[in-house]
């Protein structure tokens, strides 16, 4: 027997979006104004995980050691577009 409740996170056994409300506009622009903040927000939450695997992984060779830095490179790239479109 299947039990599902309405706060699992399966999408075939929540049917909580089933029943609700239509999104108004104002509620989906207030949505869309919130993405580059929390693409800000993903991208240096992965620059402090990059820089927190730089510093306790003393067993990374040199050229693991040099992806890492080319991925950390990348994603502040990416914060600073996003820092420079707020303005």
């Amino acid at each position: 027997m299947i039990i599902s409740r309405l706060s699992d996170s399966e999408p075939v056994l929540n049917l909580k979006d089933l029943f609700q409300e239509e999104i108004s506009e104002k509620e989906i622009e207030v949505k869309l104004n919130q993405l580059p903040e929390r693409a800000k927000r993903a991208n240096m939450k992965l620059l402090e995980e990059i820089q927190i695997v730089l510093k306790r992984c003393t067993h990374l060779n040199d050229n693991q050691r040099l992806m890492y830095c080319e991925s950390q490179r990348y994603f502040m790239k990416q914060y600073l577009r996003e820092m420079n479109k707020q303005r």
